[in-house]
């Protein structure tokens, strides 16, 4: 595993953590807790390679979302902001971080054990929380994030994509800084605090910004992202590399 990829994904730690309290207390502007997760989001990507322009359409696809989830659906809220200004280019961190980290040859070698525990573990999750809370919006969520996972070309940046994110949205959710709504707005559904299947917001995202992103490049004529191997679909010790796409 690359040295730079783990010293940045510790500070990326750090960062969320700092961020996350700090808006808790909500002593620091959210304009400046924007700027400083903006900022990290650049060096990380310069760092580690990753083209800009994937993380710009990551953050306007989950800034739409947002909108459309948390202030037109009532699907959940924040604590001191209808959209605080650290959440969007969050999201490109935990895009970048999913990417990145299907990168590494370390994790490539054992994609397809990761995703077979990815998937165990997220149906554990899934089912207890099911029967603690009674999240049937979880459940439901969580089929549609392991049958995207299951289909998918890019399997080790998904299995990623749920470790980070399901990290996040319990750090968040348990620190106060935002709250899923018990019931379901116009659905007879309810959810626990967060959904046991959330991630599947960040495997969409992140599923559709390579979709955009790959065919801009193609369309464009200029080199497609680097590829992210299948993690079932080949043995862990020799995992191929295919085109980086759901």
């Amino acid at each position: 595993m690359e040295r730079q990829y783990k010293v940045l994904v510790g500070l990326a730690t750090l960062l969320m953590t700092a961020v996350l309290l700090l808006d808790r207390q909500g002593l620091v502007p959210q304009l400046l807790l924007g700027i400083a997760t903006g900022a990290f989001v650049w060096l990380f990507c310069r760092r580690l390679g990753i083209a800009t322009s994937q993380v710009v359409c990551c953050v306007i696809v989950a800034t739409t979302g947002e909108i459309v989830l948390s202030i037109g659906w009532g699907l959940y809220s924040y604590a001191h902001a209808l959209i605080p200004l650290y959440v969007p280019p969050g999201h490109g961190l935990f895009y970048s971080l999913a990417l990145a980290s299907s990168r590494q040859p370390l994790l490539q070698r054992h994609a397809g054990a990761i995703t077979r525990w990815v998937l165990v573990a997220g149906s554990v999750l899934a089912l207890v929380s099911l029967v603690a809370f009674h999240d049937t919006w979880g459940m439901l969520w969580w089929i549609g994030a392991a049958a995207l996972i299951l289909t998918s070309r890019s399997q080790l940046m998904l299995s990623a994509c749920f470790a980070f994110t399901l990290l996040l949205e319990w750090a968040g959710t348990a620190n106060g800084n935002w709250f899923w709504a018990p019931d379901v707005p116009l659905l007879p559904l309810t959810s626990a605090n967060p959904p046991a299947g959330v991630a599947i917001l960040y495997i969409l995202l992140d599923l559709i910004v390579v979709a955009i992103t790959t065919r801009l490049f193609s369309t464009a004529g200029e080199p497609v992202p680097p590829p992210v191997p299948n993690a079932l679909d080949h043995a862990d010790s020799q995992p191929a590399l295919v085109q980086a796409n759901g």
